[in-house]
């Protein structure tokens, strides 16, 4: 992540990654006799993207927490980025609870440079008719149902929320929802603080962007191919050898963790993948 920080933000994709595949091991989200799939990918992850230099551990840096909070919150009105600014922030937060490395000022810093990378970015781009577009939140009608987020609310919205095939094929917006919703329940649940309620609102921005942008799209799913014809469970064996061959950015482990976490989470157990088959 520190790495990334100094290179190109969208790098830390690969950081979360490998924390999304030590989070489904240490979890036991996944029976145990995925885990040495499960380790086989996480083995392939580290030893492709390697850092470029090495990091000293110095000393601790008591106000990590507060800083990257505080950063959170003054932007969590905000709809940029996808919303990985809390999603690289929590990745990070909930690897170090249950870690004992120490959070240096070198790390604080490089969390404080993704987050303000992420805020320069934009709201991000959504693919209709086949092209990048970029849609400003300040000038989309706002149609979601806002509602108290929980593991079962995000759920909820991830199963009931509709995408043409290409659109989704174009640019994987429907893991993002897993993703960006899981990291805003876990930041809330780990530090209890009242003000992170707000970046609730980014979330619901970027469902009232991709509802209006499926207005957009010419190619309707009437038109459209079905979305799979083959469902693709994390918790079998060929979801993770195909993880194996093309991981999408990391995508696909960060996706898994934050399906079968929020499930865990909201009591529930799925039996049915096809909706989560939509993720490309």
């Amino acid at each position: 992540m520190i790495e990334s920080s100094q290179a190109h933000i969208w790098e830390g994709h690969w950081a979360c990654a490998v924390l999304a595949l030590i989070g489904v091991l240490e979890e036991k989200l996944v029976p145990a006799t995925l885990e040495a799939a499960i380790l086989q990918n996480l083995e392939k992850t580290v030893e492709e993207h390697p850092n470029e230099k090495l990091y000293r551990m110095d000393k601790a840096y008591a106000g990590f927490r507060d800083g990257i909070l505080s950063v959170l919150i003054q932007r969590g009105q905000s709809c940029h980025a996808l919303g990985h600014d809390v999603i690289y922030a929590y990745y990070i937060f909930e690897a170090l609870s249950r870690s004992k490395i120490p959070v240096t000022a070198e790390l604080f810093n490089a969390m404080t440079v993704l987050l303000e990378g992420f805020a320069r970015s934009g709201p991000g781009y959504v693919t209709i008719n086949e092209s990048n577009i970029i849609i400003a939140p300040e000038e989309t009608p706002a149609t979601a149902t806002r509602v108290p987020l929980a593991p079962a609310a995000v759920l909820d919205l991830f199963h009931s929320f509709h995408r043409p095939y290409p659109m989704e094929k174009g640019d994987m917006q429907l893991g993002h929802l897993l993703t960006h919703g899981h990291s805003i329940i876990g930041l809330q649940q780990q530090f209890q603080e009242p003000r992170l309620v707000q970046l609730e609102n980014s979330l619901f921005r970027r469902l009232d962007i991709l509802a209006y942008a499926n207005g957009l799209e010419s190619n309707q799913p009437e038109l459209a191919p079905a979305f799979t014809t083959t469902v693709s469970s994390p918790l079998e064996q060929p979801f993770w050898e195909q993880a194996l061959k093309d991981s999408r950015h990391g995508h696909s482990y960060k996706y898994a963790y934050s399906y079968l976490k929020l499930n865990r989470m909201a009591g529930r157990n799925p039996s049915d993948f096809k909706s989560f088959s939509r993720i490309l």
